[in-house]
């Protein structure tokens, strides 16, 4: 199958088609050196095709802008936890609920774990997550001496992420999230929905979240971390969902590589539309 119905050509993702690798009929004088090339060569190739995915999503989608005012560190940390597992409404939800019972980190570490799990039920694990919210309060009180993880300021992209993931229950996703929706760093969150995108679309060969953290950071234009990561949230909630793709709508049909896009997109009831729902709600930029 050619191109998908609603999808469009002659788009700027031609400029990822005229990239090609390494000629095999040129010679080199070590088997290093060409296999150096070849990966050097690739990885440039997506490179230009992770920047003309973030200008086409932009275009669709329009570049996302941080607030002014962003979050405190151990607020992104925690309603990342919450976040885990769940939706965006819920967590949100339960991170609302857990700041009206408790309106101090204080409160919440003197508070019962079991009355913490009440309060956030609706964001699910609530046992494992009102355990993990009070080890880590602990942790980064005595840490810290308070209730503050601005330190982390002071710190690189790499100590920060090392520190936070040092505490049970706090992974790469929700390190990286803390960097960029409070520090304001140029990282890029991979949770399994990104994840499953940037398989999808040929940006990565991955089997886990990590392994794509991984490969991502290298491939992210400058600067666009964090208009990338929530366009592609977006776009994997209104059209390339994990159940059910709309690949038969899909503007990005022809530069993807899901192996069985030709099938969603016959599939497809014809005039079914992309998702009417708000896709646009992020709960890490309603936390301040």
């Amino acid at each position: 199958m050619g191109t998908a119905p609603g999808s469009t050509r002659g788009s700027i993702f031609e400029l990822c088609a005229n990239v090609r690798p390494v000629s095999d009929s040129r010679q080199t004088q070590a088997e290093g050196i060409q296999v150096k090339q070849a990966s050097s060569t690739g990885e440039r190739a997506r490179q230009l095709k992770a920047a003309a995915l973030a200008d086409a999503l932009e275009g669709l989608l329009g570049r996302p802008v941080q607030s002014g005012r962003r979050s405190k560190p151990l607020d992104s940390l925690i309603a990342t936890l919450l976040s885990q597992n769940t939706n965006d409404r819920n967590s949100h939800q339960a991170w609302l609920n857990l700041r009206k019972k408790f309106p101090t980190w204080e409160k919440v570490l003197a508070a019962p774990a079991r009355e913490i799990a009440r309060v956030i039920e609706v964001g699910g694990l609530k046992n494992q997550k009102a355990k993990r919210i009070r080890q880590i309060l602990r942790t980064v009180r005595s840490d810290a001496g308070s209730f503050d993880l601005r330190f982390l300021q002071g710190k690189t992209n790499e100590e920060a992420i090392h520190y936070l993931v040092s505490m049970k229950g706090v992974g790469l996703k929700t390190a990286a999230c803390v960097l960029v929706f409070s520090l304001g760093r140029d990282v890029f969150p991979v949770d399994t929905h990104i994840h499953r995108l940037c398989n999808r679309l040929g940006l990565a060969k991955t089997k886990t979240a990590e392994q794509t953290y991984d490969q991502m950071q290298a491939l992210v234009p400058k600067g666009r971390a964090y208009s990338f990561h929530v366009n592609l949230i977006r776009f994997g909630r209104k059209i390339c969902r994990a159940q059910n793709p709309l690949c038969g709508v899909c503007p990005l049909f022809d530069h993807c590589v899901f192996p069985q896009k030709d099938l969603y997109a016959m599939r497809q009831t014809p005039g079914k539309k992309a998702s009417a729902r708000n896709v646009d709600f992020m709960i890490l930029d309603h936390v301040a």
